[in-house]
């Protein structure tokens, strides 16, 4: 099998460049899905895919994946993702183990979520600038994007305890639908202040601070249709209006909704 070093990858390099043990590159696919083999990398990594049709073994990503996505790769991670066919365009950022030890970060091939793939595309946007400040724009950017990682790894784990985890599969099931607080402490079966206590506790946010970060992930995942109006998008993610969807996406993400469909 083979063992991939830092950086590298089954395509041609564009463009790349590296800061300290940070290694960024943006690249075209070179082999054949058939021809794609087993293989190890020793870093951790994300994966950006920018246009193609992608298939990845991480958990979280469809079978085919034709859309945008960001894909964490954990150190040692051993899979065949692949393109199929050599129409595809892809961003990577590697990052020695080292460099990670000691950080709360998921043990297995994922996909991250909607405000780490934003933080990834102004990775992607760094790239393209060659000055010192962008060196620390950089750092600062693969901070960022770790932070939320660690951030969403924390919410989705499931060491804590069954009745917690179903409050909170509820809200990410059925964003759509706002529960009352005694209405989804009575399906985790305790008390609307011990779950609203510990929820808070465990992620760092309440329940309807979760159930708008989950809105807000379904609103990200409808902008990819950049034919579909914002308004649309607005109520199909449960917001009552463009301009509360529009305030919430800002805070959220750091950009407006237009902003964000730019990025792509």
């Amino acid at each position: 099998m083979k063992i991939f070093r830092k950086g590298m990858f089954y395509g041609d390099v564009a463009r790349r460049r590296r800061v300290g043990a940070i290694e960024l590159a943006e690249l075209q696919p070179t082999v054949p899905e058939h021809e794609v083999e087993a293989h190890s990398h020793d870093d951790a990594h994300f994966v950006l895919v920018l246009a193609g049709k992608y298939i990845s073994s991480a958990h979280g990503m469809p079978k085919v994946c034709a859309s945008p996505a960001l894909i964490y790769n954990p150190p040692g991670t051993t899979h065949r993702d692949c393109f199929r066919g050599l129409e595809g365009r892809f961003f990577t950022v590697s990052i020695p183990a080292a460099a990670i030890a000691g950080r709360a970060l998921p043990t297995h091939a994922l996909r991250s979520d909607a405000l780490s793939e934003r933080h990834a595309y102004a990775l992607r946007n760094a790239l393209q600038i060659d000055d010192d400040a962008s060196a620390l724009q950089i750092e600062s950017g693969l901070e960022t994007l770790l932070d939320s990682l660690q951030q969403r790894q924390r919410i989705e784990r499931n060491d804590g305890p069954a009745w917690l985890a179903r409050a909170r599969d509820r809200l990410r099931d059925d964003c759509l639908q706002a529960p009352r607080i005694d209405e989804l402490a009575r399906l985790a079966g305790v008390h609307p202040v011990a779950l609203a206590r510990t929820f808070r506790r465990r992620y760092g946010r309440s329940p309807g601070e979760y159930l708008r970060e989950c809105r807000l992930e379904r609103a990200a995942a409808l902008l990819r249709d950049r034919k579909r109006p914002l308004l649309d998008i607005a109520a199909a993610a449960g917001f009552s209006d463009q301009s509360h969807f529009s305030r919430a996406f800002r805070q959220h993400f750091g950009c407006t909704p237009t902003d964000y469909r730019r990025l792509r």
